[in-house]
């Protein structure tokens, strides 16, 4: 009896994969927009103004950054828009030793934008309220290695920018 359900299962999964029914991994979300235009970033709070490892402006920074992943995708021009603001940067105590003192710390940014199908002129993906969560250990010896702040704005902007592109260009 086991036999038998093994081998129908297994005809049923080899027939979908052989009938093309299977995972398709490259989408097709949104494939009548073949270019983007990614608008200057605008940052409202001064705390993360400036990028000190690339002594270049984070405005800067996180709009190459972009604009590289998305070109993965499509290349540069005006079938889409996204435009970006980060609202808020904040960074506080989030985990504790045995003592009291603190090992960890939690950094946000809280950002807005909205992406733009140009071609079909409609709104594709907006929100005034996205948060970006950054958890690091500023002790050694923890679950994670050791990382200053300075690493951690570089985490977290990689973070958002591949979080971005996975829900924006190819919803995953």
């Amino acid at each position: 009896m086991y036999r038998t359900l093994f081998t129908s299962t297994l005809l049923v999964w080899l027939h979908l994969l052989i009938s093309g029914c299977g995972y398709y991994s490259k989408s097709e979300y949104l494939e009548h927009i073949k270019t983007i235009r990614i608008t200057p970033i605008e940052i409202l709070d001064a705390d993360f103004a400036y990028d000190t490892a690339s002594q270049r402006p984070y405005d800067e920074v996180i709009h190459e950054k972009l604009t590289q992943r998305f070109n993965r995708k499509w290349r540069d021009g005006n079938d889409a828009e996204f435009t970006m603001r980060i609202q808020d940067y904040n960074i506080k105590e989030h985990g504790f030793g045995p003592q009291g003192e603190i090992e960890m710390l939690r950094m946000t940014l809280q950002i807005e934008y909205e992406f733009l199908d140009r071609v079909r002129n409609n709104m594709i993906a907006q929100t005034d309220n996205h948060i970006q969560v950054h958890d690091f250990y500023i002790v050694p010896n923890r679950a994670e290695p050791r990382e200053t702040p300075e690493q951690a704005k570089a985490l977290i902007v990689e973070e958002l920018i591949e979080d971005l592109y996975n829900n924006l260009a190819e919803q995953w």
